[in-house]
């Protein structure tokens, strides 16, 4: 009997000759595909993020709060879209990790009230998915929902932008469209409720088949915008219920521990003969459990204070208004004027905007702007009195630089943005090149007739194609050391850059620099002139415009907000250190490169007590 044998990568035919016998065929397993390795650095970089974030929350307890989340179907697409789930229960972020990947569309909404953990299953849910996370698999990224404009700019682009200013070193532009991103987006019913509707359009319109996606939002907002236009396409929901008496007697025995026990024993049997109570029905709120465990779990609190309280909405404002005394006692103002603003983030570089006027950045803009135009055209006008061309032709240039640096320090004051790359397309990015190209010459040109007021100047017609040629020769040593700052800004680690400190580091170090060579530059043409100044002139003059750039910058602008807030008693001086001590403390989450309070409901409380 012959015995044939193939190995090989392919086997199209194989023709038995003689007696049939048998037939091996061994085939090499498919290689595995390779992980990209923007999105192996994203995932980790996302991952640490969270990971310290969780962390800082307590949700990595040896005995997490017992959520329990119920399949909702009337807010979930048709069964054979979404998948026909029975309406089961689940407690723990593994079970509904497994529950998610088994979706059709792997498409999830997370529902449930104020403080129902919706975010916190949407943080462990994406750790979760990070851990399990295969070559193919979508990296898991969390964004805030609430800056999202969906009638402005579609959801990918927003995405894009949102995700490049927290993760500046990896291309998440390239990721998403080739999609390797499963957005988690956070709170739907942020946005402004006249938007919502259209919101959800808008996130249906952006989804082809097999994107994953997971929203949070409360449930009535959800449901007002579904009734609108449409549920997400092939998602499956899940709403929160409220924990069992029994679990939040558990939680507190836990939390308190054997030596405390004695303090908390009137609210645990209070619970277990009331469990429809006021105070087993307040603390079925995970929230409002963590607040109580937080607020009266401290040495010299007293739990029974919890029973004072005849209803649930009395209990709430209690412990929303004793969280940040209990925490840090002094930080309540402060954090109320934060409060008190509408944008969710707590961004250094628009402490400026947060808490002044617009119309008063663009004034201080402008009047920062005028002195150093002044002084330009007063050099100018000095150094023209000369017969050679060369201090002129350095004049101009330095003037140019200044004008340049100084002015294009206005949109930092007057639309602060995150020190972070540019996601505008190549056409804009040429567009707005051409514009300084034409504009900042014009501004030098300005400043000729200024030699007709100095006796014995020539008229600067004969000039004005040199001096256009001047003003060019400096933009575009502008903006090749506008890109050398990009790229030096973008060799700084990934991890450093997500952070808020690292963020303000940076702004500093190249508000600083750029500041440090326009002076020198500034300095160095007054005294190297035919006709230099005294030396303590020059040397004024290029302190003067350093300083003038310096504050022309974001950090500039923060730092002069921070002085002049801090001396009015409404920031401490040391606002960076500050922000990272409430984080520290769980009164402030960070997402990315910006902190936001951790509790929309104490943003909301801490507004409403703020004068």
């Amino acid at each position: 009997m012959t015995h044939n044998q193939f190995s090989g990568g392919q086997a199209r035919n194989v023709v038995q000759a003689g007696s049939v016998g048998r037939i091996d065929l061994t085939v090499p397993a498919a290689p595995l595909p390779e992980p990209d390795p923007d999105a192996r650095r994203l995932a980790g970089l996302v991952g640490g993020q969270w990971r310290a974030e969780a962390a800082a929350r307590g949700l990595f307890g040896p005995l997490p709060l017992p959520v329990p989340w119920r399949t909702e179907h009337r807010l979930a697409d048709h069964p054979e879209l979404a998948g026909d789930r029975p309406a089961t229960v689940h407690t723990g972020p593994a079970e509904i990790a497994e529950m998610f990947l088994a979706l059709p569309e792997r498409r999830l909404v997370v529902l449930g009230g104020a403080g129902s953990g919706k975010t916190s299953l949407a943080v462990l849910l994406l750790l979760r998915l990070i851990d399990r996370l295969g070559p193919e698999d979508p990296v898991p990224v969390l964004v805030p929902l609430v800056s999202w404009e969906p009638g402005k700019q579609p959801l990918r682009e927003w995405l894009a932008e949102r995700l490049t200013k927290d993760y500046p070193t990896v291309p998440v532009a390239r990721l998403l469209a080739e999609r390797r991103l499963l957005p988690v987006l956070d709170g739907f019913d942020e946005l402004p409720p006249e938007h919502q509707a259209d919101a959800l359009r808008a996130l249906n319109r952006s989804l082809a088949p097999g994107d994953p996606l997971v929203l949070t939002s409360r449930a009535e907002e959800y449901r007002r915008a579904a009734g609108q236009s449409r549920v997400l396409h092939a998602s499956t929901a899940l709403r929160s219920r409220p924990i069992p008496a029994a679990g939040v007697g558990e939680a507190l025995r836990h939390h308190a521990g054997p030596q405390q026990l004695d303090r908390w024993q009137p609210v645990l049997d209070e619970i277990a003969r009331h469990p429809t109570g006021p105070v087993a029905r307040a603390l079925a709120n995970p929230l409002l459990l963590s607040l109580a465990r937080e607020v009266h779990g401290r040495p010299g609190a007293d739990p029974a204070d919890l029973l004072r309280f005849p209803d649930r909405e009395s209990l709430t404002h209690h412990l929303l208004d004793r969280l940040v005394p209990t925490l840090a006692p002094h930080a309540a103002r402060t954090l109320g004027g934060l409060a008190a603003h509408d944008e969710p983030d707590l961004a250094w570089w628009r402490l400026y905007w947060r808490l002044t006027r617009p119309v008063m950045a663009r004034r201080w803009s402008l009047a920062l702007t005028a002195p150093v135009f002044l002084a330009a055209c007063a050099v100018i006008a000095r150094v023209d009195q000369t017969t050679h061309p060369w201090p002129h032709a350095a004049a101009m240039m330095t003037a140019g630089a200044m004008l340049g640096l100084v002015g294009g320090g206005y949109e930092s004051w007057a639309r602060p943005q995150p020190p972070s790359r540019s996601v505008r397309s190549p056409r804009r990015r040429a567009a707005r090149a051409a514009a300084l190209l034409l504009a900042c010459p014009a501004l030098v040109l300005a400043a000729l007739p200024v030699r007709h007021w100095v006796p014995g100047s020539e008229r600067p017609l004969a000039t004005a194609s040199t001096v256009l040629l001047q003003g060019w020769f400096v933009i575009l040593l502008l903006l090749a050391g506008r890109a050398w700052l990009r790229r030096t800004a973008r060799v700084v680690s990934a991890k450093r850059q997500s952070s808020p400190a690292a963020a303000l580091r940076g702004g500093r170090r190249r508000a600083l620099t750029v500041g440090a060579a326009a002076g020198w530059a500034w300095y160095a043409m007054l005294s190297t002139g035919l006709d230099p100044p005294p030396p303590w002139q020059a040397l004024g003059a290029g302190l003067s415009a350093a300083a003038a750039v310096v504050l022309a910058s974001q950090w500039g602008a923060y730092t002069l907000a921070r002085l002049v807030l801090a001396a009015a008693g409404r920031i401490p001086l040391r606002y960076a250190a500050f922000l990272a001590e409430a984080h520290r403390l769980g009164l402030l989450r960070r997402v990315g490169s910006v902190y936001q309070f951790r509790h929309e409901s104490l943003r909301e409380r801490l507004a409403q007590q703020t004068p």
